[in-house]
């Protein structure tokens, strides 16, 4: 267990520095990311939501929003790259509750293999470096299955919970 344990840490933290490598932070977030962005700004500077922008996908805005109005930097570049790197933190976490997942249907080294796959996976690791929703989506969706497919009621229950922001964050979840 604690050679899991151990595997699973190395993993987490290989994959954590892959991300932060291959990561451009130097350009600002563009196209969906940039609309997130505006919408966060909006919340940060507010302390309220906006009512100009659409309803649906506001999960990810009002969570990047809320930690926008914690921190205070001088420029507009430092706040976009505080989105990418929340995204890259939040992709990285989502390595256990994918272990998690696979342990409830594979052995423990199958289990580390499946997290290893989801780790080094190519578009994933682009993907959560560009500040959009996907990371914190898979983050909160895989969890909320983890906890569905225990025999706690209290996880059971509670993973509803968790759906619940996993449609907030995207409307399909």
């Amino acid at each position: 267990v604690k050679k899991n344990i151990f595997l699973l840490g190395l993993i987490v933290v290989s994959a954590f520095l892959i991300r932060i490598y291959f990561g451009n932070f130097e350009v600002p977030v563009i196209f969906d990311a940039f609309g997130y962005f505006s919408f966060a700004t909006d919340i940060s500077v507010n302390s309220q939501l906006p009512t100009n922008y659409s309803i649906g996908n506001n999960g990810w805005p009002i969570f990047l929003g809320s930690l926008f109005s914690i921190f205070e930097f001088d420029t507009v570049l430092q706040y976009m790259q505080m989105q990418k790197v929340l995204t890259v933190i939040l992709s990285t976490f989502t390595i256990i509750p994918v272990y998690f997942l696979c342990r409830r249907f594979f052995s423990d080294k199958l289990s580390l293999v499946g997290a290893l796959i989801f780790a080094f996976e190519p578009r994933i690791i682009l993907n959560s470096s560009l500040g959009i929703t996907e990371p914190l989506y898979i983050l909160l969706g895989s969890t909320g299955l983890v906890f569905f497919l225990t025999n706690n009621k209290k996880l059971i229950y509670s993973s509803f919970i968790i759906s619940a922001f996993v449609c907030m964050i995207r409307t399909e979840g």
